[in-house]
């Protein structure tokens, strides 16, 4: 009971303390200390909306008799003083919180007052509820009027906290954005706009915005916030918000914060791809290369809401595992579907009749992919039984265009891509036919703009697409593509560089420097690739700006350990495929958050290599990334150790990388090397040492670094 005579005697001069604030509140400055209080809103306002119900409940649905009995009286009591104890708190927490930066003024005001009547009325029901008690329906009345503000209060500090109608949004059909088909879809509304809405709008929308960011619109979005704008095309980490969202969760940094719904690699990708090609907010994907990224990972989003219902019976899981290799990969467009999606790999060993095998299937494939294939023109009488392609890629093949009309019998198809092929555009008229194509790709093909506007005007509703086009006059060169499709090599290999620009030449290097227009060698189709190297090649033509550097690693694959073994476990969001990553000869690119990086951080990173019979090594090789305005460094040290098993172990010698300088901003791939005298063993161990202390110079001085890799070659 004495608790309870406390906590009534206190009612008074919280809500007076209440009153007195919201007063005076155009002056009031809250200190440091009672901020701390002011954030513990969110923690307690849970316990007057329990304990207000409760009393609601016994209130309205208690009979007569019950509440003539004692236990009854005792409870409500203590529900009641509860209530408006805990009422009263809860507001005056929320008043101080209102006070932060971030928050809108318009948007907390009802939600405030509403908090603040609440502490009020509950204080009045309690300071006379012996004479409510004689009026009933009174009593009941003010009671539901009570539970009714405070029950708003909560849903408009729900939309405050987490945006516009968050409790209801589920049973609000008509705020649902309907299903958007892939041909229409649009890369900011359809990509990153619902990424944005999931992740970040709970913190940066019209009622709070943290740190002055808003990100509802494209223009709250260009403008950004008190820590500047959100993207910036021309640095190595792209600015600002892939910066955030590539801290360490435990950074105070770090976006979504730690404890809110993270984004996903799929979405990290998302936003990196969209930021990096321009951020452009009206792009159609269709409108992009088939091969590019933000194309590929909405085929992923959009695809179950562009699945058609398919009426032809499936395909045995027997007969596609039969017909699935290193080379061809076949796979249900959709988790259950009949239909599917058939993709080929690794150009020296396609033949035709890798096509001629498919027709066991032929009326299940949708979707058939020979991007870079030597394709020839016979081979589309074959694609032309596929009747229920929907999706036709020839990229850079070896389609002349001679044989387009084999592909009459498509009545399904959509889309077919031909960039890169000698296609002409008087052989283009065989399409036009077809009764669902809606896209033809035409990049880089003999195609021009004019020829495609010619075709338009005959209708068919068939977009051309012919893109970028290499006499074009612009200012500044592409970047010259690196074709080579393993960087991972076990022989000579050619090296193949490209560029798009009519009369433009490559330069390239192999000794680290980047190419200049003089000194360095012209690429021609005979330069050849025989151990680890770095290439960096450059394009030049007179009267142009040279272009960007494209950067490739060459790595020779020595012997292969039969298993790779990780004795300490990598961070849970850069795992990859565990201890296999390290050799599995699949180099990654420098996308960290693409899923094929192991990461370490807070620990170092060991690991075994596995010989089922004794080899003769003479030297390792380790495949890093570092990416300094990311964190990730090169570790401290590598040191290496051989032997028969793991119990009888040698040490072979240490590497100690050099570490960056503030100048240092690309992100790059390294190579860390070290040669021993030969000798033979079955148990490889390596220790890399992630960096303690960030330098003074860098943004994350004083914190940890990173340590990424993804391969480890022997010899």
């Amino acid at each position: 009971m004495k608790f309870k005579n406390i906590a009534a005697a206190l009612l008074v001069p919280l809500n007076a303390l209440l009153l007195f604030c919201l007063v005076v509140e155009g002056k009031l400055v809250i200190p440091a200390w009672l901020q701390v209080f002011g954030r513990m809103h969110p923690l307690v306002l849970h316990f007057p909306i329990v304990l207000v119900l409760l009393y609601a409940v016994l209130q309205l649905f208690s009979g007569k008799t019950m509440k003539q009995e004692g236990w009854y009286v005792v409870v409500e009591d203590v529900l009641l003083l509860s209530a408006a104890f805990t009422a009263a708190g809860t507001a005056l927490m929320g008043l101080f919180l209102s006070k932060e930066p971030g928050y809108d003024a318009d948007t907390v005001v009802l939600h405030k007052y509403l908090g603040a009547f609440t502490s009020f009325s509950l204080y009045g029901l309690y300071s006379f509820r012996g004479r409510l008690q004689q009026k009933a329906l009174f009593s009941k009345l003010a009671t539901s009027i009570t539970a009714i503000v405070l029950l708003w209060a909560g849903h408009l500090g729900g939309n405050i906290t987490h945006g516009n109608n968050f409790v209801f949004a589920p049973v609000t059909p008509d705020h649902k954005k309907p299903p958007v088909a892939l041909e229409d879809a649009y890369v900011y509304n359809d990509l990153v706009q619902p990424i944005l809405e999931a992740k970040c709008l709970q913190c940066h929308n019209d009622s709070k915005s943290k740190g002055d960011l808003v990100m509802k619109t494209k223009e709250l979005l260009l403008k950004g916030g008190k820590d500047g704008k959100l993207w910036d095309t021309s640095q190595a980490d792209l600015g600002l918000l892939m910066k955030r969202i590539h801290l360490p969760a435990e950074d105070k940094e770090h976006m979504p914060p730690d404890g809110k719904p993270q984004l996903t690699d799929q979405e990290i990708a998302t936003l990196y791809a969209w930021i990096k090609t321009g951020a452009s907010f009206d792009r159609k994907v269709m409108e992009l290369p088939e091969t590019d990224t933000l194309r590929t990972l909405a085929t992923k989003v959009l695809k179950q809401s562009t699945d058609e219902q398919f009426d032809f019976a499936p395909v045995s899981d027997k007969e596609i595992s039969k017909l699935n290799n290193n080379n061809r990969v076949i796979a249900p467009i959709a988790l259950g579907s009949p239909a599917l999606a058939v993709t080929f790999y690794n150009k020296p060993f396609f033949n035709s009749n890798a096509l001629e095998e498919l027709k066991s299937i032929g009326n299940n494939i949708t979707e058939l992919n020979l991007d870079n294939m030597p394709v020839k023109d016979e081979d589309l009488k074959t694609i032309g039984t596929f009747t229920n392609l929907r999706k036709l890629v020839l990229n850079n093949s070896d389609i002349t265009g001679n044989t387009l009309g084999e592909c009459k019998n498509l009545a399904n198809i959509k889309t077919i891509s031909l960039s890169g092929t000698a296609v002409k555009a008087g052989q283009l008229a065989a399409l036009q036919s077809l009764p669902k194509l809606k896209h033809v790709y035409l990049w880089n093909t003999g195609v021009n703009d004019a020829d495609a506007a010619k075709l338009q005007q005959k209708g068919n509703n068939i977009a051309w697409f012919t893109g970028f086009k290499g006499d074009t006059v612009i200012m500044k060169l592409t970047t010259p593509i690196l074709q080579n499709e393993q960087t991972v090599i076990a022989k000579p290999v050619k090296l193949m560089l490209k560029n798009y620009i009519k009369g433009a030449t490559i330069r390239y290097t192999t000794d680290g420097k980047d190419p200049d227009s003089l000194a360095s060698p012209v690429y021609d189709s005979s330069i050849v690739i025989s151990k680890d190297e770095t290439v960096k090649a450059k394009a030049f033509k007179p009267g142009w700006i040279s272009s960007d550097i494209v950067e490739g690693h060459f790595f020779m694959s020595g012997i292969m350990p039969d298993s790779a073994v990780l004795l300490t476990p990598a961070d849970p969001k850069y795992r990859a495929i565990g201890g296999k990553t390290l050799i599995d000869l699949d180099k990654s690119d420098l996308n960290f958050g693409n899923g094929k990086w192991l990461g370490y951080r807070d620990n170092d990173m060991q690991a075994l290599l596995l010989f089922n019979h004794p080899v003769k090594a003479q030297s390792i090789t380790f495949s890093a990334l570092m990416n300094v305005s990311s964190y990730i460094f090169p570790p401290t040290r590598v040191d290496i150790w051989g032997g028969a098993d793991q119990q009888h172990l040698t040490l072979l010698g240490t590497i100690t990388p050099q570490q960056p300088g503030k100048e240092m901003t690309n992100a790059q791939n390294l190579s860390l090397k070290l040669s021993f005298a030969p000798v033979e063993l079955k148990c490889i161990k390596f220790l890399a040492v992630p960096v303690h202390t960030i330098p003074a110079w860098h943004a994350g001085k004083g914190e940890k670094a990173w340590v990424f890799m993804d391969e480890v070659f022997v010899n």
